[in-house]
C-alpha cells in the first residue's frame, strides 16, 4: 500500500518523515493517535527510564557531578536536563515540600532577620523577613549568577567561561534543593542541627563537582569553594536587603 505524500510528513515540523522517528525533530510518529495508555507510558518513560534524560542527569550528579558538567559543556546535552530547567524545578519541588509539610523555608534556610528593641524597628524586620519569605525561591534563583561569576573568579586559570560555570552552579544548586527537600521532614521532629548538615553536604558535593569541573587538586579546590560560598552568602544578604528594605519603606 502506498502512503501519500500528507502521511509521510511529521506533523510535528513537516519533515519528510519516512520511519517511525522524524529524523528532523525526533518526533516519534508511530502512534499518530494518542490514548490514555500511551500517555502513561510516555510519562512513566520519561520519568523513570533508565534512557532518559532525567535518569542520566541523576545518576550523573550522584556518580560524578563535574563529569556531567563536563559532558553538558562539551556539547553531550541531550541525554541531560537542561540546567536551569533542572534547578528551577528541584527549587519549586523543594518549596513544595516545605509548604506541604508547613515548615517555613526561611528556617530551613537558617535565615534569621531580627530588629533592634524599638516598636520601629522590629516592624520594618517583620516586614523585610515577610516580603523576603513570600518571594524566596524568585530571590533564590536570581542570586545564583553570583555564585557562577565567584568561580569564574576564583578559577580563572581553568580558562571556563562565566556560561560553562552557571551550568555547573545550576546542577549542583538543583541537586542541592532536591537534598533540601529530602531533610525537610527532619524539621518536623525538631532536629536543630538540620540546618548545619544540609549546608555542610552542599558544600562538600559543591567542592566535589569543582574538582571533577575543574580538575584542580583537592586542596586548591577546597580553598577557592569555600571563599566562594562565604562571598557568595554575603553577595546574597546584600542583594536579598537591596531587593527587599526599598520595596518596604516603599510600601509603608
Amino acid at each position: 500500500m502506498s502512503i501519500s505524500a500528507e502521511e509521510s510528513r511529521c506533523p510535528n515540523c513537516d519533515a519528510e518523515s519516512a520511519g517511525p522517528y522524524c529524523p528532523n525533530c525526533g518526533q516519534d510518529n508511530r502512534q499518530p493517535i494518542l490514548d490514555a495508555r500511551r500517555i502513561a507510558r510516555d510519562l512513566v518513560q520519561n520519568l523513570v527510564g533508565w534512557d532518559s534524560a532525567l535518569a542520566h542527569t541523576f545518576s550523573g550528579l550522584v556518580r560524578s557531578p563535574g563529569h556531567l558538567v563536563s559532558e553538558y559543556v562539551s556539547g553531550r546535552r541531550r541525554r541531560f536536563i537542561n540546567p536551569a530547567r533542572f534547578c528551577f524545578i528541584s527549587l519549586a519541588l523543594w518549596f513544595l515540600v516545605t509548604r506541604t509539610l508547613k515548615v517555613n523555608p526561611m528556617d530551613a534556610l537558617g535565615i534569621k532577620i531580627t530588629g533592634s528593641s524599638s516598636d520601629s524597628a522590629a516592624q520594618v524586620a517583620a516586614e523585610v523577613r515577610e516580603f523576603i519569605g513570600r518571594h524566596l525561591d524568585v530571590l533564590m534563583f536570581l542570586s545564583l549568577p553570583l555564585r557562577a561569576l565567584l568561580l569564574r573568579f576564583f578559577f580563572r586559570a581553568s580558562g571556563k567561561n562565566l556560561a560553562e560555570c552557571l551550568v555547573l552552579v545550576l546542577y549542583v544548586g538543583g541537586f542541592g534543593f532536591i537534598l533540601g527537600a529530602l531533610l525537610t521532614p527532619l524539621h518536623l521532629l525538631g532536629q536543630v542541627w538540620v540546618v548545619p548538615l544540609r549546608a555542610g553536604l552542599a558544600l562538600i558535593w559543591s567542592a566535589w563537582a569543582a574538582h571533577g569541573f575543574f580538575e584542580r587538586g583537592w586542596w586548591s579546590t577546597l580553598w577557592r569553594v569555600g571563599f566562594v560560598s562565604v562571598f557568595h552568602i554575603l553577595g546574597t544578604v546584600l542583594f536579598f536587603a537591596a531587593v527587599a528594605v526599598p520595596w518596604v519603606w516603599a510600601t509603608r
